[in-house]
């Protein structure tokens, strides 16, 4: 806080300024982006204390979170000296996502030539994970309706069509909007038709209906309809929702059939979709098609009668349980009933995400709920992988920009020096220091070069000669600092040959051995540090195996340490935290598996299984 006194000018009350830190997120940082100042409020958004802060980089400005375009114009505004907003976003030390709408204030005091920059935050996390909630929830909905087996068109009350879940008569929703309802019809049926639609706006209730046409071949088609009524919030009808649904399978069909099937009318509709639960008013379910019996396991007669919740996860049912409860008053007040997300519970106890609408309808005096479902486990399983890859692809581009940029800029710097410096002495010492930053970029511009391989997914089969590739790895890497102090032990048993692609297997083994060097602990007397590698083919697959008596790897840092840019030892090593990220790719592009077992002090074992490629 001392910092921020200092550069303010001294025209505050200090009482003043105190109370602003106090109830502010404020950082102070020097014209190289390291910080001088943060208050308890930054330090505990970040999840980490002052001590750890003081003197770093603000990685909140060099964050690879957002785009490179806005990262450069808020450089170039503050350098100016002109004030910058906008909205930054970062991840704290646990790894949670914060949105900080951010404010930077360049400061010069009288007779200094660098800025600092006071930097004044809002935490706006909350208001962002709303909207993509909401954003999400929207795009659950739409892609629900398109699924459906029916079609389903928001009306006026002159029957001008609003919106639609799909194509109808060879025209694209698009196409349909503006359009009349009345016009796919053949006109012997506008009268009947047309009052149906206006009984909704009268009598406010749900009308079913049937009607006929004619296909292309002259075929008679018939359609059951339903039209709906939509309110707005004070009450008021604004719009109907018609539901049509193709039933000329059914016409045939005896009169005690259509009579006994008559409470399947409301759900007839989905049942193309696979998975149908009806349930009583009390919530046991009464029906029970062959799409459930394979989606849940339950044979009809082991399901008929019991609740609902036999169905729900245990570890979500209260959550299931509460979403229905919603649907079901949504219902009761005839409003729109939105998608409902939910966890279910195989008979075998697999749980299985599912989105479904719920319904109902009444025979008799008797009223039931229809729960038409989807199983989205695939699709789950596809968001979450393609948001992964997203995220990591951002990480890369933005964060290796920055590395590159790191060590230009550094001999830059010391080129300027040596211009500048008479002292041959101060010269060598300089030229000296070019040497760790040239090897740093080298190193760096190697690591980028492999994941960008391994990123290609090259074709490439040849077979390897496994005993040469570890050769030439150990020669490559013999000007580790560390290396002249580890003994390596290499045992390669190829009876059976290996074909693959010679580039993968090269940074596989290259970064694991590179990482079992790197991490090898401080030489002592009664210890000599080792690296143990082993090969061993087989008909089908071989097993490579990196062995150290290292530092090791914490248990809660292993499930970590192949993400991108991950480093588990960044304080104790220099790296780019681009190692495991290449191996992991390159051992799934080859199809195979990596383990690990660590134990910190004692060492890693990390174990990778590659089928063979003929």
């Amino acid at each position: 806080m001392e910092a921020i006194k200092y550069k303010l000018p001294n025209t505050f009350n200090e009482n003043v300024l105190n109370d602003f830190i106090e109830n502010s997120v404020v950082t102070l940082t020097d014209s190289f982006g390291r910080i001088e100042f943060a208050n308890q409020a930054f330090c505990d958004i970040l999840e980490c204390n002052t001590n750890k802060l003081i003197g770093e980089t603000h990685e909140l400005l060099r964050s690879p979170l957002h785009a490179e375009k806005k990262y450069k114009n808020l450089w170039r505004t503050i350098k100016m000296g002109n004030k910058w907003s906008g909205i930054l976003k970062d991840v704290s030390a646990t790894g949670k996502m914060f949105w900080l709408d951010t404010t930077i204030i360049p400061m010069q005091n009288n007779g200094e030539k660098a800025l600092r920059y006071l930097s004044i935050y809002k935490d706006v996390t909350r208001y962002y994970i709303d909207n993509e909630a909401l954003l999400q929830r929207q795009l659950l909905n739409e892609s629900f309706l398109k699924e459906m087996p029916f079609h389903a068109f928001t009306v006026s009350r002159h029957g001008k069509i609003l919106n639609a879940n799909k194509s109808f008569c060879n025209k694209e929703i698009e196409e349909l909007i503006n359009t009349y309802i009345y016009d796919y019809f053949i006109p012997v049926n506008f009268e009947s038709f047309k009052k149906n639609v206006d009984k909704v706006y009268t009598d406010k209730l749900t009308h079913k209906f049937e009607l006929y046409d004619f296909d292309s071949n002259g075929k008679k088609i018939f359609f059951s309809a339903i039209v709906s009524p939509n309110y707005d919030r004070l009450g008021a009808i604004v719009s109907s929702t018609i539901a049509l649904h193709e039933i000329t399978k059914f016409k045939g069909v005896s009169e005690n059939l259509i009579n006994s099937e008559a409470k399947f009318r409301t759900i007839y509709k989905s049942i193309n979709v696979g998975v149908i639960v009806v349930t009583n008013d009390k919530g046991n379910v009464t029906e029970w098609n062959k799409g459930a019996e394979a989606a849940f396991g339950y044979k009809e007669k082991e399901i008929i009668g019991r609740s609902l919740t036999v169905l729900m996860s245990k570890k979500y049912r209260n959550g299931n349980i509460k979403e229905l409860l919603r649907a079901v008053q949504q219902i009761k007040n005839k409003q729109n009933v939105e998608i409902v997300e939910m966890c279910c519970l195989r008979k075998n106890g697999e749980q299985f995400p599912v989105e479904f609408a719920l319904s109902n309808g009444s025979v008799g005096e008797n009223d039931f709920y229809c729960a038409m479902m989807v199983e989205i486990t695939h699709r789950k399983s596809l968001e979450n992988k393609l948001k992964r890859k997203t995220e990591e692809l951002e990480l890369f581009l933005c964060r290796s920009a920055q590395d590159i940029k790191a060590p230009i800029s550094s001999i830059e710097e010391a080129l300027s020096l040596l211009k500048e410096e008479p002292d041959e002495d101060r010269l060598a010492l300089l030229i000296g220091m070019l040497d760790p930053i040239i090897k740093n970029g080298k190193e760096l511009s190697e690591n980028l070069s492999q994941v960008s391989k391994v990123k290609v997914k090259k074709k490439e089969i040849k077979k390897i000669d496994f005993s040469e590739t570890i050769k030439s790895t150990l020669v490559s890497l013999n000007g580790a600092s560390k290396f002249k102090n580890i003994k390596f032990h290499v045992d390669v048993v190829d009876d059976f040959g290996f074909n693959s692609n010679p580039e993968m297997i090269d940074s596989i083994l290259q970064n694991l051995i590179n990482n079992a060097i790197k991490y090898s602990k401080e030489q002592k007397e009664n210890e000599k540090s080792f690296v143990n590698i082993k090969v061993k083919t087989s008909l089908e697959e071989v097993e490579i195996s990196i062995e150290d008596n290292g530092v090791g790897i914490y248990k809660n840092n292993i499930n970590k340490i192949y993400d991108l840019y991950y480093r588990a030892n960044k304080y104790e090593e220099p790296g780019h935290g681009l190692g495991l990220y290449i191996v992991k790719n390159a051992v799934d592009n080859l199809n195979g598996m990596i383990t690990v077992n660590s134990s910190v002090k004692s060492g890693s074992i990390f174990k990778v299984v590659l089928p063979t490629t003929l």
